[in-house]
């Protein structure tokens, strides 16, 4: 039945800024952004030896690319917010028209190259993320109840259901100048989902935010001494993120954007 169904989304998970086009199956976390997962943990169902995380890798290491796949894990330890779940499998593509075709047919976030890149960049890949159903959607609901429906029948640990994707929650763009590494990401703003209690501020010794106005528009560069910078903004509308990634090459990013916001 579910096999059918066209559905949407994915992420980021937490982002997956990883400059590689190898990893364009993305777990159930955002760009920026990304989405809740599952708790984390090595737990294992009874009488046997594969963990949870095991058996989710293998649901994914089985998608083809534009598939999706819906599971539930009927463990209340493991799975304690009692959810249903996504990872997916996007599109790869190393020639840069085929990206923009493949882009525009999916609605995905606007990224496209600048007609002149900062000196002596060149294109490597781009990625084209699947997009989750919203939680508010009749399909999550309908996916929802079917896995939970399977649950409550069956001996099971993780039910699952693979599905198509015709639409798009994120772009990435990577590029390299010898060994620097910039990636450049648009993703669609999605609301996030309250889960309960009072959120605490993470605290991160190692980074450093500046605000920069380009070309008029807001954007926060975050120098991180542990990692990669990055640059962010949003567009006029408040419906796409986008950023900026590179290491240690902070004129790049700014060039970059520069010639991305439009004046």
């Amino acid at each position: 039945m579910m096999k059918n169904k066209m559905k949407v989304a994915l992420f980021l998970a937490a982002t997956m800024m990883v400059g590689s086009a190898n990893v364009y199956a993305a777990s159930t976390t955002s760009i920026s952004v990304p989405q809740t997962t599952a708790a984390v943990s090595a737990a294992k169902p009874e009488k046997t030896s594969v963990s949870f995380d095991d058996r989710i890798n293998e649901l994914s290491d089985k998608l083809k690319a534009g598939q999706m796949v819906a599971y539930y894990v009927a463990d209340q330890e493991y799975n304690r917010l009692d959810e249903i779940y996504f990872t997916s499998k996007g599109f790869a593509y190393t020639k840069y028209a085929d990206y923009v075709a493949k882009a525009k047919a999916m609605n995905a976030p606007t990224l496209t190259k600048p007609a002149d890149l900062p000196k002596s960049y060149s294109f490597q890949n781009a990625i084209i993320f699947l997009k989750s159903p919203e939680r508010t959607s009749s399909l999550y609901e309908e996916i929802d109840q079917e896995l939970k429906e399977k649950a409550a029948n069956g001996e099971k640990f993780v039910y699952s259901d693979i599905m198509k994707s015709n639409e798009a929650s994120a772009a990435i763009l990577n590029f390299d100048k010898g060994k620097v590494k910039l990636q450049v990401v648009a993703s669609y703003i999605v609301p996030e989902q309250p889960i309960g209690g009072t959120p605490v501020p993470q605290e991160k010794p190692n980074e450093k935010k500046e605000t920069i106005v380009i070309n008029g528009v807001e954007c926060v560069y975050t120098a991180d001494s542990k990692g990669r910078d990055h640059l962010d903004w949003v567009d006029e509308e408040q419906q796409i993120r986008y950023s900026i990634w590179a290491e240690s090459a902070k004129s790049d990013v700014l060039n970059y954007a520069k010639k991305m916001i439009a004046k």
